[in-house]
């Protein structure tokens, strides 16, 4: 460790990481914030010492940080998309209590989470899990700073192992034909169909109602999706963000699936005694029960199996939707807009191993639109 550059009042050093340190010392109890320069840290000492002068509380706080993320995870509950909600609460329970959940709010520190870090990979943690518990973490230590419990948030001195991106080989058409032959005579064909023929997510599509269906005008409605609780309960939630909530056109085999489906669907409520109507769900078995994520999941996993396609995942389906509609020379703004995603760029970054491919094919067409060649200019001899 570096020499600390110190005064009666506070002190400068570099970590063996590479970043800064603000310390300052008052009745026996060390302060300290982290910065990536010198010049921010001198910033951040000058703020700890500005605290002090003017009487803000730089105590910081001894509960575990275990209760202090229990008071975290109930007020924002409400806040919350309930599996958004759900999703914070098993990464606090299982992953960072019974690493860092011993130790008190105001003694945690960077080194604390960086060794948690490591334990976690080296027990088989994915550097994804890991992200995701650092972005959970640090925002309810943010959450601990602006209250005044803490006066630094230690995650900002933490870098989280890097996450590689997942490459991904959606099935070609011909593989899409030959898994909807093998789904054909079964109870999960109509589901998958209309998933890799719209795009949809998983929880979206078995959410779907026959009043979100026009089948005249060829549309589906999405206004929401499905996940199962931990009590194994279906909650239907609105979309997480706007772009969600879209219209999605129908190809014509598509319409006409759909209409078969209904009339199947009509008999099926004869038979088992059960009503159809605008409230009902798109996808359910004969019996009326309706087919939850996780039983479409393993059903696709039995599918792509027994079409000697292994490896492929039911989210496939929405990457070839993609994929298949970009290499087709659809504009990426309406690919965007089918899967719903926030904003083009995220599906160009996703989708930009097919972006190749485009390119050469905008290339050719330049040349065919200015028809280059009656402008080359003449070989001529010597």
């Amino acid at each position: 460790m570096a020499k600390k550059r110190g005064n009666s009042e506070g002190s400068i050093y570099r970590r063996k990481d590479g970043r800064y340190a603000a310390s300052i010392a008052v009745e026996g109890q060390r302060y300290t914030s982290y910065a990536k320069t010198r010049s921010q840290a001198n910033d951040k000492l000058q703020e700890l010492q500005r605290k002090q002068q003017q009487g803000v509380p730089l105590v910081t706080s001894q509960m575990p940080l275990r209760e202090y993320l229990a008071q975290w995870l109930e007020r924002i509950k409400s806040s919350r998309r309930p599996s958004t909600y759900e999703g914070y609460e098993i990464m606090v329970r299982v992953h960072i209590i019974p690493h860092l959940g011993h130790i008190r709010l105001g003694r945690l520190a960077p080194e604390h989470i960086e060794k948690a870090y490591t334990a976690m990979q080296a027990q088989g943690k994915s550097a994804s899990v890991v992200e995701h518990v650092h972005l959970r973490l640090s925002r309810a230590l943010a959450d601990a700073t602006s209250r005044h419990h803490i006066p630094m948030n230690p995650c900002q001195a933490v870098t989280p192992p890097r996450v590689l991106s997942r490459e991904f080989n959606p099935p070609d058409a011909q593989e899409i034909n030959l898994l909807l032959e093998v789904a054909k005579d079964g109870e999960y064909y109509e589901a998958l169909y209309t998933a890799f023929f719209t795009g949809l997510r998983r929880g979206e599509l078995l959410a779907l109602r026959w009043r979100d269906v026009d089948l005249d005008l060829a549309t589906i409605s999405v206004t929401r999706s499905v996940y199962m609780a931990k009590r194994g309960e279906a909650v239907y939630q609105a979309p997480k963000t706007a772009k969600g909530r879209r219209l999605i056109s129908l190809t014509p085999s598509t319409v006409t699936m759909l209409q078969n489906l209904l009339k199947r669907q009509l008999g099926d409520a004869l038979l088992f005694d059960y009503h159809i109507d605008d409230g009902s769900l798109l996808f359910r078995y004969p019996s009326g029960a309706p087919i939850l994520p996780r039983g479409l999941t393993g059903a696709f996993k039995k599918i792509a199996h027994q079409a000697g396609m292994e490896g492929y995942r039911l989210h496939d389906a929405r990457h070839a939707h993609a994929t298949l509609m970009l290499k087709q020379g659809v504009h990426p703004k309406i690919v965007q807009e089918r899967l719903g995603h926030a904003n083009v760029g995220t599906t160009l970054n996703i989708y930009s191993h097919v972006t190749p491919g485009l390119q050469q094919a905008a290339a050719l067409q330049f040349d065919e639109g200015l028809n280059v060649t009656s402008q080359l200019r003449p070989i001529t001899q010597a």
